[in-house]
This record gives C-alpha cells, sequence and structure tokens, in this order.
C-alpha cells in the first residue's frame, strides 16, 4: 500500500490538525469587555452562515475582489455581534473586530492539540521535511511563531500569499516546488503526504493532486465513510504510533 513508503515530505494544515481555538468563548468574552453579552449557540451557528456566505461572495478571505482579509473579519464579527444587537454602534463593533483580529493573531486565542509538539519533534527527527499547507490569511506565520511550533516547517504556505485555496491543485503543486527550491532535491507527488481534518480540501485534494493523504479527527463527528480505514486517525498520538 502506498501510505506504507515513507513519505519525504509531510504537510499539515493547521486550524482543526494541529491548532484548535474556542471561537464561542473568545468571542463572548471580548464581547462582554464591550458590553455585549451573546447566546453562545446562536453565536456559532451566525458564525457559520457568515463565514459560509462571506466565502462565496468574497473567496480567499477577499484577496481578489479589493476587500483583503482584515476587512473580511471585521464584517464576519459585525454581522455576527449585529444579529444578536442590532442597534449597537459602529464604532463599537470596530472595537470587538480590532480585538478579535489581534486576539486571532497570537496564541491567545489558539492551543496545540494534544500530541501537537511529539508529532512533529519524532517526523523531525526521522528526517522527513514538514510544510503547511493552510487556507489562512497572513497572520498564520506568525500565530506558528507565537505558539512556537513554526521552527518545524521549511514553508508555510497559505491560501492568501498564494491566491488559490485547498482542495485546488496548484497549491499542492506549489509546495512541491517549494520543498525543491528549500531541498535542492526533485521530488514526486507520490513522495509527499498531506494530513487535514477536511475531507475535500485535505484528503481528496492532496489525493487528486497524486499525494498520499491521511485524515484526523479529532473525535469530530466527520463522517468518513468514503476513507479507507487505515488512512483514518482518532487524534495525533494515534496519527504518531503510524509514523513509529
Amino acid at each position: 500500500m502506498i501510505n506504507r513508503i515513507r513519505p519525504r515530505l509531510v504537510t499539515f494544515d493547521v486550524t482543526g490538525t494541529l491548532l484548535m481555538t474556542k471561537l464561542e468563548e473568545n468571542y463572548i468574552k471580548i464581547g462582554s469587555q464591550h458590553g455585549l453579552l451573546i447566546e453562545p449557540r446562536k453565536l456559532a451557528r451566525s458564525f457559520k452562515n457568515n463565514f459560509a456566505q462571506l466565502s462565496k461572495e468574497h473567496p480567499i478571505y477577499g484577496k481578489h475582489t479589493g476587500l483583503g482579509w482584515k476587512n473580511w473579519w471585521r464584517m464576519i464579527v459585525h454581522n455576527v455581534f449585529k444579529e444578536q444587537h442590532a442597534s449597537v454602534s459602529t464604532d463599537t463593533l470596530d472595537k470587538i473586530a480590532d480585538s478579535l483580529i489581534s486576539c486571532y493573531s497570537t496564541s491567545k486565542c489558539w492551543y496545540k492539540y494534544p500530541g501537537t509538539v511529539d508529532l512533529l519533534d519524532s517526523l523531525q527527527k526521522k528526517n522527513i521535511v514538514l510544510g503547511v499547507i493552510s487556507n489562512f490569511d497572513q497572520r498564520l506565520e506568525s500565530i506558528l511563531e507565537d505558539i512556537r511550533i513554526r521552527q518545524y516547517f521549511t514553508f508555510v504556505l497559505t491560501s492568501y500569499d498564494f491566491g488559490k485555496e485547498k482542495p485546488s491543485l496548484s497549491i499542492f503543486e506549489e509546495a512541491l516546488r517549494l520543498m525543491q527550491y528549500h531541498s535542492e532535491k526533485e521530488i514526486l507527488p507520490q513522495e509527499a503526504m498531506h494530513i487535514g481534518d477536511k475531507l475535500d480540501n485535505d484528503y481528496f485534494g492532496a489525493k487528486s493532486a497524486g499525494w498520499n493523504a491521511l485524515l484526523i479527527k479529532h473525535d469530530n463527528k466527520l463522517d468518513a465513510s468514503k476513507v479507507p480505514r487505515e488512512d483514518v486517525f482518532k487524534n495525533l498520538k494515534e496519527l504518531q504510533r503510524h509514523f513509529d
């Protein structure tokens, strides 16, 4: 089986794979600092809907529509809080948005999944080149620095900087190009592996680029029935055992 060949390059998705956030907790905390109380369940639903809608209207965090990632997130925050506080002032919403944007640029709003450092450590010791392929905005480098895992990765490739997002074939091709650039050795798609938590973006995106792929569930209610059982892992510790 192809996954049994040890890869020369392993790339990771970030959010939902290596890092998690407590969205409701962070939004509620910062909202309440500005006098706005919000209902967590409504917030979660509202965030999901607004995220999906804005991703359609302004894909890749507004990269190509002139909106830009900062205003993209500002719109999300405005919409989410306005849905529960219709008469709130723009000034208050701007302050909340600024606080959230800045919190989400650091490790304050992000947490490593258990086993993240152990896994990256053990892969690095096996002399496997590690990289990141993430549908993320320009803050990712500084987040990874702040949470102290940036040093594991030879490159960090974000959809915002590259201008295309997973599952696009071109972002996986760009990762191979970056690996070749840094290691000065050619690499074939079948020598690369991508690990993530999204079926289409991560698993099938990598597979259609000719890569190997593994899916991480983190005990989420992810329907992985279309994926061979040996490619699905409950958590990072289980994944590390697979590589060992």
